[in-house]
């Protein structure tokens, strides 16, 4: 049996992005107030707005950073789970029949995409991955599966 596990690069841990936040924070709040205390009050709103604009894209980071994908390949069947933040889907195709396909992008400089089909049915893998990455994993996937 073989098992891949794709995940997105996510570089900040929970702990690591509550510090950035907060020294953001700090930085940004304590320029604001000094410019506020030498009566250039209307400053503070914007930097308010700024600050909540960076803690809602950081929030939206780190949830997309905890999906995870498992392409498991045995004897009989491929499985895909893919795992969300609130929800789990899960796939199954008989091994004899799935087959791997990269898909061009209909205009350049769009990403590909990596799509299992397997009896009229499809499921995309990688979105979050490389072009490289999916080409990569094209190969190995297209390798295990006709394995035989």
């Amino acid at each position: 049996m073989h098992s891949f596990e794709l995940r997105p690069n996510c570089s900040l841990t929970p702990r690591t992005a509550t510090l950035f936040f907060l020294s953001m924070l700090v930085i940004s709040l304590g320029i604001a107030g000094s410019f506020a205390a030498a009566g250039y009050w209307p400053i503070l709103p914007f930097a308010g707005l700024e600050m909540l604009a960076l803690g809602l894209a950081l929030r939206w980071s780190m949830r997309r950073g905890r999906l995870r994908e498992v392409i498991s390949v045995d004897e009989r069947h491929v499985r895909v789970r893919k795992t969300g933040v609130n929800r789990q889907r899960d796939y199954e195709f008989s091994r004899p029949w799935t087959r791997v396909e990269l898909m061009q992008p209909p205009t350049p400089h769009w990403p590909t995409r990596l799509l299992l089909r397997s009896m009229g049915r499809s499921v995309e893998v990688g979105a979050f991955l490389t072009d490289d990455e999916r080409d990569g994993l094209k190969q190995r996937l297209a390798e295990v599966i006709d394995r035989r």
